[in-house]
């Protein structure tokens, strides 16, 4: 019932994780940073296509918008590309330059090792890898990243192991960068959030420590004309938070969760493009600026690993 396909995309194979039975599948990228390209859903007997991707080749290497990418060693951005750790400034490259930032990390466009491909009568899963080994002199570390990707008839679930295989303690953040639609106008959706503090920010989107009340989307919302760049942060206890994405002239909800608690995703940010055809709902580590700040950020030992998953289903 479940199997891998194989299938060229300009440069790059696409992997497709398929539920033969019911036309569900995801679509992977390995050699553009582990790339979410595609994600299918059944509800009742129909299939609805839930995430945006890029349509080719040329299009996913020139997208600004970062769609479906894996986000480490930091989600989001580092004011300046600039970061102290353990008394030592670093300098990452910037490529926000209309803000002068380094956003969204260093792997969204590396290539990754297929490790292992499993089709069982359940599920189907492909395992990817990628060692980071102090490519860029404003990270001189190293680790491991293994992504699991999986599908089953439960929706789609990505768990992501990164070890530290330095010699010393490293800062690492992890995010993913989806962008969700139904094929209808984001204005005439409703949205539900899990949380209700946001995290205030200054012009050039930078926290400013402070978390103030946001309980607009508290409960399912149109979301009109609202605009989001919006970072929340999420009650840190071992659990699950759900983001919920309805079209009521379809009747699907898409639920994006991702677990909570030590070293989990507790951050979320919220995003709507200015074309306003897809939402980006962005489960994180930490949330902007952590390499300074510290908020979220996880200091990984030697041999230490971070372990975590979210996932999306509809209903």
């Amino acid at each position: 019932m479940f199997k891998v396909e194989k299938k060229p995309f300009g440069k790059f194979t696409k992997l497709k994780l398929l539920n033969t039975k019911t036309g569900e599948f995801v679509a992977i990228v390995p050699a553009f940073g582990a790339n979410i390209n595609e994600l299918v859903l059944n509800k009742n007997g129909k299939s609805f296509s839930v995430i945006e991707g890029d349509e080719n080749y040329e299009k996913l290497i020139k997208d600004r918008w970062f769609k479906g990418a894996k986000l480490i060693p930091f989600p989001n951005r580092i004011n300046d590309g600039v970061y102290l750790f353990h008394r030592r400034k670093y300098h990452l490259p910037i490529n926000f330059p209309s803000q002068n930032h380094a956003i969204h990390g260093l792997i969204y466009n590396k290539v990754f090792d297929i490790e292992r491909v499993s089709e069982r009568k359940k599920s189907v899963n492909v395992v990817l890898k990628y060692v980071y080994d102090k490519e860029i002199t404003g990270y001189p570390f190293c680790f491991e990243v293994k992504i699991y990707y999986t599908l089953t008839p439960k929706g789609f679930e990505c768990r992501t192991v990164l070890r530290n295989i330095s010699k010393e303690k490293i800062p690492v953040g992890d995010g993913w960068h989806p962008y969700f639609r139904t094929g209808n106008k984001i204005d005439d959706l409703c949205l539900k959030l899990p949380s209700k503090r946001r995290i205030k920010v200054n012009k050039r989107m930078i926290p400013t420590g402070e978390k103030v009340l946001f309980d607009r989307f508290s409960v399912l919302r149109k979301i009109k004309n609202y605009k989001f760049d919006t970072g929340f942060a999420l009650p840190k206890k071992e659990g699950i938070a759900s983001t919920k994405l309805y079209d009521e002239k379809k009747n699907i909800t898409i639920i994006v969760w991702q677990q909570t608690g030590k070293m989990k995703y507790n951050y979320l940010q919220v995003f709507i493009s200015p074309l306003r055809n897809s939402i980006a709902i962005e489960p994180m580590t930490c949330y902007a600026n952590a390499f300074n700040n510290k908020e979220g950020l996880i200091i990984l030992a030697p041999n230490q690993q971070f372990k975590a998953s979210y996932g999306v289903s509809i209903k």
